[in-house]
């Protein structure tokens, strides 16, 4: 009578076991292949979640986590190599320097220029998205009354040439960032059609003040934002 328990006991447990063992097995793989697998991922994800929210601006000193003694390298661990793209960044005049595109997206993307061609020091970051911005509030967007509430009166290079819209901050609430933070004002697409009096009135490489009423019509716009992070030494 125990003999037919016994061996449905051991059959039992034999097949339990047989179960058991494959499965075992290729969970232990599966969860090492994984990841091995998601690292990349998640560690990009993970770290652009902690550092993407810091979005501000701070002229001579950062942007985001980004600091002039960021290297490509570091660039890298930040942002992962696949968001990189290393370029050529025409600087005005003809002149070119060793960049790299960081791409995030058109609100968060950014181009780091190199102060040297081994991409070890940054010397300033510019065409950032719209999501990047002072403590001020100012960014790619802000409004020509925004900054006149922000910067009081200041003067500005005539449009439609090399530094047209280029916003002098000697004198302003935000002089201290002078020769470190340079903002370039853009008219409306449409402006020169539907004010051209106003707009052939502020051409070339005059400088204006904000209160002339020809500016105030044009429905001008921060288009470009240039953020120094070493010095210049071009």
């Amino acid at each position: 009578m125990f003999k037919p328990t016994k061996s449905i006991s051991i059959l039992t447990f034999v097949l339990l076991m047989g179960c058991a063992s494959p499965d075992s097995a290729p969970q232990s793989a599966n969860y090492s292949s994984n990841i091995s697998a998601s690292t990349p991922t998640t560690t990009a994800e993970t770290t652009n979640s902690a550092t993407l929210p810091d979005t501000i601006i701070i002229p001579g000193e950062r942007i985001g986590s980004v600091t002039s003694n960021t290297s490509r390298q570091q660039l890298t661990q930040l942002f992962g190599e696949q968001r990189l793209t290393d370029e050529q960044v025409h600087m005005g005049e003809g002149f070119t320097q060793p960049g790299t595109r960081v791409n995030l997206g058109s609100d968060l993307s950014f181009t780091i220029v190199w102060a040297d061609p081994n991409r070890l020091q940054v010397q300033e970051v510019r065409n950032l998205g719209s999501d990047w911005q002072t403590p001020q509030g100012i960014g790619v967007g802000t409004t020509f009354t925004q900054l006149q509430e922000q910067l009081g009166s200041f003067e500005i290079y005539g449009l439609a040439w090399d530094y047209g819209g280029t916003v002098l901050l000697q004198g302003t609430k935000l002089a201290e960032y002078e020769q470190l933070l340079i903002l370039r004002l853009q008219a409306a697409p449409d402006a020169a059609q539907k004010s051209p009096e106003d707009y052939q009135a502020v051409l070339g490489d005059s400088t204006f003040s904000s209160s002339n009423p020809h500016m105030g019509r044009l429905n001008l716009k921060v288009g470009e934002i240039i953020v120094q992070l070493a010095p210049n030494t071009q």
